[in-house]
């Protein structure tokens, strides 16, 4: 019984099916939209410390503390490691204590009675019958192939990959509070722009409208700034639509209810700050949707193993020790002693060829899950080059708009002279303020979209510096 014992010991845990190997990564040596100005950036704790705005890092803050989406996703890695502690309790025996106490009355037919002089009648008697018992129950299947083991791996490595998505709802978050945190800034910025544009435009129809009086211009002219006016008006309410929204949805992120979150007006005008995007094979390490499709897949490869077992017996082995009586006065006394030692082997001759049929689901799962992490790739890399060339192209964008900007002021700054020595009026003058307030507001634009363009990099990188909350 001992060699028997030993035997399956060391035959307990045996892996039945292929082993899983971690694919490797084949990623593009360099891409095709980087240039120099990518080539350095500092480490930072949290990626949005790079911007160096302490408003954006306090709404990052307050969004990790309360915002119910991460919350959520928080409790999916609890509760996939209490599945996983579930699935490592099926490797262990388990012990039942299980105290029963019976009293029983009733009738009972006696056989083999001698039934005197009536021997076609029945012997029919009322017996009562008391059963004292404390017995300590134990099962263990032997996990000889690996099925449990398989398992527990398998939900072991799913609570890995709750632990990714936990880093990718995160990065995704964040990166969204931030893009709306930016937007409402540039929304800022054009606000500003649009209001001293809408002022202009007011001076240069008062004094068109005292022209007019005087008989020195037509209705059309006068009209036609007055058009432009309300045009400019209705852009400028447009602008505080937008800010509204924008507010309204960092309110949501940071979990506040949006009619009592408010932000100060704060106009964008700082360059967003350079980001390396480093190789490609540290990004996609990075990466946590690209690490959680990899857990995944390594998941349901576990699951091969399990159906392979399903071929091979199953071994149980059973125990029972404790005491059993009658009578309550020898209860719990030696010679009420209980015991029972059992085995058993099943063994599945035919089922219809379902052992054949899970297998072939359990590979074809994993392949599914494998055709995820390949595409996952190649979504990584796509989104890291869109979002390079999207810095570099708006970038260029920019350093041409900012000459256009100088330009105009060269030419409002001229237009300022003449007016100065009464070679050009009021309005020759407006014109061109108004002139260098759109090369503004063109200029501003642009660089809004670079900061844009700058969070969606960070987030195709994976953040790189992200802080995840733990969840316990």
């Amino acid at each position: 019984m001992r060699i028997l014992f030993l035997i399956l010991l060391v035959l307990t845990g045996c892996h039945i099916g292929p082993q899983y190997e971690k694919p490797m990564v084949e990623a593009p040596l360099e891409w095709k939209a980087a240039s120099e100005s990518f080539a350095s950036g500092a480490c930072v704790e949290n990626w949005w410390d790079v911007f160096q705005d302490d408003d954006l890092a306090s709404l990052e803050r307050q969004g990790i503390e309360k915002n119910r989406t991460l919350y959520v996703a928080i409790q999916r890695v609890s509760e996939a490691r209490a599945m996983a502690g579930i699935a490592k309790s099926d490797l262990y025996p388990q012990a039942y204590l299980n105290p029963i106490y019976n009293n029983v009355n009733e009738l009972i037919e006696l056989y083999g009675v001698p039934q005197g002089l009536f021997p076609g009648f029945k012997t029919i008697t009322r017996a009562h019958e008391q059963i004292y018992q404390l017995p300590v129950a134990m099962a263990y299947e032997v996990d000889l192939w690996g099925k449990y083991r398989g398992v527990y791996n398998a939900a072991k490595i799913y609570a890995e990959a709750q632990d990714e998505a936990l880093r990718a709802t995160m990065l995704v978050l964040s990166a969204e509070l931030a893009s709306h945190y930016f937007n409402l800034r540039a929304a800022d910025t054009q606000i500003a722009l649009i209001h001293a544009n809408l002022e202009l435009k007011k001076n240069a129809l008062t004094i068109t409208e005292a022209r007019y009086a005087s008989g020195l211009v037509g209705a059309i002219d006068f009209l036609a700034i007055q058009e432009e006016c309300c045009d400019i008006e209705a852009e400028y309410q447009e602008a505080l639509r937008y800010r509204v929204q924008f507010e309204n949805a960092i309110a949501v992120l940071v979990a506040v209810a949006a009619p009592e979150f408010k932000i100060a007006p704060n106009p964008l005008w700082k360059e967003p700050p350079s980001i390396p995007p480093g190789i490609a094979s540290a990004m996609l390490l990075r990466r946590p949707d690209v690490a959680q499709a990899e857990r995944n897949m390594a998941s349901f490869h576990a699951f091969i193993g399990v159906a392979y077992a399903t071929y091979f017996p199953s071994i149980c082995l059973t125990s029972s020790l404790g005491f059993s009586s009658p009578d309550l006065s020898q209860f719990l006394n030696w010679s009420s002693k209980l015991w029972q030692i059992g085995a058993n082997i099943a063994q599945v001759i035919f089922n219809g060829w379902r052992n054949r049929s899970y297998v072939e689901l359990a590979f074809a799962k994993f392949e599914k899950t494998k055709g995820d992490y390949e595409n996952t790739i190649l979504l990584a890399l796509q989104e890291v080059e869109d979002a390079l060339a999207d810095v570099e192209q708006q970038g260029k964008s920019f350093s041409a708009l900012n000459r256009s900007l100088k330009t105009a002021q060269d030419i409002k700054a001229i237009s300022q002279l003449r007016y100065e020595k009464g070679i050009a009026n009021r309005l020759d003058l407006i014109r061109t303020e108004m002139a260098e307030i759109d090369a503004q507001r063109a200029l501003s634009n642009t660089l809004g979209q670079r900061y844009q363009s700058t969070i969606q990099l960070i987030k195709a990188l994976g953040g790189g510096w992200e802080s995840i909350p733990s969840a316990h």
